[in-house]
């Protein structure tokens, strides 16, 4: 029983910091990675638990897909990003899944506030807090949102790859179920 507890996020864990390796590196996730790691889910779940088991992977698999379908829809995830997410899912079932997901997006967001940050540090880069000023400012003054798209060179245009925010998010979640089911059974 001991080896099924620590045999899933340590597949997970693999599956996601090799998708977080690759994506740094080439600015892609490659579809066999993903694809495997989605299989490896499934058929895991329905080795330790029968159909149900199936059942609960797929339905993760679903939940994962969903949480960053809107993101790549509007342009700013990658469609590698969201298949990585649905292969954590097949893994990590609705509940697990809704939480790293969660916690991939919170982890992405503080990487655009430093990625924003940087460029008040440096000079190579143009600031985009001209840009979330006037955008704020025609937000108060006429009550309607409107979205300027970062210039070219600036700081918060370039892509930094999401499958980082992923593998931190979700590692973060595991280490803390992992530290809930520790607390519990003590």
């Amino acid at each position: 029983m001991r080896s099924e507890v620590l045999l899933i996020p340590g597949l997970v864990l693999l599956l996601i910091w090799s998708a977080a390796a690759w994506d740094l590196r080439s600015r892609r996730i490659p579809n066999v990675l993903v694809m495997a790691g989605a299989a490896t889910g499934i058929l895991l779940h329905g080795v330790l638990a029968g159909f149900g088991g199936v059942l609960a992977a797929l339905s993760g698999l679903a939940v994962g897909l969903l949480i960053l379908l809107p993101g790549y829809l509007f342009g700013s995830t990658g469609a590698g990003d969201v298949k990585l997410m649905a292969a954590v899912g097949s893994f990590l079932g609705v509940n697990g899944v809704f939480l790293a997901g969660l916690a991939s997006i919170a982890a992405g967001g503080l990487i655009a506030l430093g990625f924003a940050g940087s460029a008040l540090f440096s000079s190579a880069s143009i600031s985009p807090w001209a840009r979330y000023g006037l955008m704020f400012k025609t937000l108060v003054t006429t009550g309607r949102p409107i979205y300027i798209a970062p210039v070219k060179g600036e700081v918060m245009g370039r892509k930094f790859p999401f499958a980082v925010s992923i593998a931190l998010g979700t590692t973060g979640i595991l280490f803390w179920q992992a530290s809930t089911v520790a607390g519990v059974t003590s």
